[in-house]
């Protein structure tokens, strides 16, 4: 019985003379949340090179937020940065899927279904919301000057132009994503990239 005692303190003086464990890395938020219905724009699902075009549309909206500026004529004084919501970037993620999948350009879906919908039926309470889609075609596509040309198109766009810097919308969701699109009267399919920028804020 000494013989085991006396091993069990050596074992133990031997552990408390080593270099302490090191802690693993926390592992990384998910982009978006585990629900269901948002697995198929998951981490492993998304391409990784669309992900981080994603965070630099949320960058250059960013930019401009700070800076502030025009819509026609209405002006907009700087406002506070948007966040990147998982929810919202899954309901943006699986919008732009469908218009790929079903070959349209809208923020309502084939079946008259809005952001508004979407995005309560991912978990998100909403008191106001938002939403601007759009195709980028290019004969090559590169994610991240792609993500550069849409918000400069969204922001040139009266329509959607005021979405970027409405002070009331603190939170997004971007989903990003190649795929082809057939422009009308044209001969073959182009090369695109499909966005869509979900934006709210919760009650």
């Amino acid at each position: 019985m000494a013989t085991a005692l006396r091993g069990t303190c050596v074992g133990a003086l031997l552990v408390l003379a080593c270099d302490a464990p090191v802690s693993p890395e926390p592992k990384a938020a998910p982009a978006v949340p585990e629900l269901a219905a948002c697995e198929p724009v998951g981490d492993d699902a998304w391409p990784e090179p669309w992900a981080d075009a994603e965070l630099e549309v949320l960058a250059r909206v960013n930019a401009l937020r700070a800076r502030g500026g025009s819509c026609g004529v209405l002006q907009f004084s700087p406002a506070p940065p948007l966040r990147m919501q998982p929810n919202l970037r899954c309901a943006a993620r699986l919008h732009t899927d469908d218009m790929v999948e079903r070959a349209y350009v809208s923020s309502v879906d084939p079946d008259g279904l809005g952001a508004g919908n979407r995005i309560a039926r991912l978990e998100y309470n909403a008191a106001t919301f938002a939403e601007v889609v759009a195709v980028v075609t290019e004969d090559d596509i590169d994610e991240l000057d792609d993500a550069d040309d849409v918000v400069t198109a969204w922001r040139d766009n009266p329509t959607s132009c005021w979405q970027l810097f409405a002070r009331e919308l603190t939170e997004v969701g971007v989903g990003g994503r190649e795929a082809t699109y057939m422009a009308k009267e044209a001969e073959e399919p182009q090369r695109a990239a499909y966005w869509t920028l979900t934006l709210a804020t919760p009650r």
